[in-house]
């Protein structure tokens, strides 16, 4: 649907590029950075092109605004935002389109009740942001965009410009390299990686190593960037790896391989509920 109204669309600022699923700037930014944008911000009663051309984007590799909003529920979400025309009739209609959005749920901040992207917004129509669904103005919507070219916070809901990125800065360490020595040391694991489990659980996963092989980190997941805790040990042998993941409702359990070559992947198996699969692992280089 979105790519047959890409053709009847020129978008003034933003894109409806697909995502490539990698976390990023806007992916890091979790509940805690929303809610301190929406607790310690500014809110805004109505946002147009004029001010989103104000905000500053989360980072250099994304051009869209980005804001922060509290929904009539009391979940928080995040939206990138790109304002166009649509043609058609007499003259162009204004939209906005929340190029990528993602709630967080108020009660369980790691799992999330909504995501998505591309998704268009006509004058006169609202977007409720914890079923992520458009839906007429007065049948629970969040933000509604009006025939001015305004996006406005509905009933208590809140909108917030997130004005730059709300994440720490990096500190200065020593980059480790795993291709620096021979053999496989623990703090060859760290490190980002994009993992496909069979095709199900794709996402991914930061892990952390400490001096003893103990791994602590996060899985990540692709579809609804839910976040779930992940243990682990340096297994029976350098290479080998034993994971656990806390997802909503169950216990996955990993049993992972690092390649010992350029140490650039990880393969094994994933048991979930007596049931095992397969699943690949690919390191995310750091950027520079």
């Amino acid at each position: 649907m979105a790519s047959r109204c890409l053709g009847s669309m020129v978008v003034i600022l933003g894109a409806l590029a697909s995502h490539a699923w990698s976390a990023d700037v806007f992916d890091r930014h979790t509940m805690a950075e929303l809610r301190q944008a929406v607790d310690q911000g500014t809110p805004a009663a109505q946002i147009t092109l004029a001010d989103v051309a104000k905000i500053k984007p989360l980072g250099k590799n994304l051009s869209s605004p980005c804001v922060a909003v509290k929904t009539n529920n009391g979940n928080y979400a995040k939206a990138l935002l790109g304002w166009g025309l649509r043609k058609g009739g007499e003259k162009p209609t204004p939209v906005v389109v929340l190029e990528r959005y993602v709630t967080y749920r108020i009660d369980r901040p790691e799992l999330t009740s909504a995501a998505g992207k591309d998704v268009m917004l006509f004058p006169g129509f609202g977007f409720n942001f914890d079923i992520g669904q458009v839906v007429p103005v007065g049948h629970g919507a969040d933000v509604e965009f009006t025939a001015e070219g305004a996006l406005k916070p509905v009933g208590d809901a809140v909108i917030s410009p997130i004005n730059g990125s709300m994440l720490p800065a990096p500190t200065e360490t020593a980059k480790h390299d795993p291709n620096d020595h021979e053999g496989v040391l623990p703090a060859d694991f760290a490190g980002t990686w994009l993992v496909d489990a069979d095709g199900r659980w794709k996402g991914e996963w930061e892990l952390k190593v400490d001096a003893s092989g103990r791994i602590d980190g996060t899985f990540i997941s692709d579809e609804l960037q839910n976040r779930y805790e992940m243990l682990g040990q340096i297994g029976s042998t350098p290479q080998h790896l034993k994971l656990t993941v806390t997802l909503a409702n169950a216990q996955m359990n990993v049993d992972a391989y690092l390649w010992t070559t350029d140490k650039s992947k990880m393969a094994g198996t994933v048991d979930l509920v007596g049931r095992k699969f397969g699943f690949v692992a690919t390191r995310v280089a750091e950027s520079e």
